[in-house]
């Protein structure tokens, strides 16, 4: 390699920081999806998806949800945060254990891989996403 390759890989390393961009379609933080075409395009159109399920009535999942496009915000360019409410996606949430609300529930290519059950605090949440994109190679360890 050159002089002139390595300082330019040099530079797009600096501007990268070795974080890949894993998402063809971004959903805003957060966004409820409301048909099963607009959830298979948040979850397929990022490398990484996490979809919390959640329930109207849910006083849990009303206190999570700042939570959760908090770090949506955060990591948005990595992955999508999608809401599916369990009433309109009840098989779905059935076919994925989805015993309870709020479940978080994250996919890579695709694939469910792991869920966060219940309630958590931001530390805990950011600790799930970031191991799952970790997994996923969207984020520089």
């Amino acid at each position: 390699m050159d002089d002139y390759s390595r300082i330019l890989w040099r530079k797009f390393k600096e501007f990268s920081r070795g974080e890949k961009r894993c998402c063809s379609v971004s959903y805003p933080a957060g966004y409820p999806v409301v048909d099963y075409s607009q959830l298979e395009k948040a979850v397929m159109g990022c490398k990484v998806a996490f979809v919390m399920f959640f329930g109207r009535n849910c006083p849990y999942c009303s206190a999570f949800d700042p939570i959760f496009r908090q770090v949506g915000e955060r990591y948005g360019d990595l992955a999508n945060f999608v809401k599916a409410d369990v009433e309109i996606f009840f098989q779905i949430a059935a076919s994925l254990d989805v015993m309870g609300t709020p479940t978080t529930v994250a996919f890579i290519e695709g694939q469910p891989i792991d869920a966060m059950y219940g309630f958590r605090p931001m530390p805990q949440f950011i600790k799930f996403v970031e191991s799952t994109l970790s997994k996923a190679g969207c984020r520089a360890e």
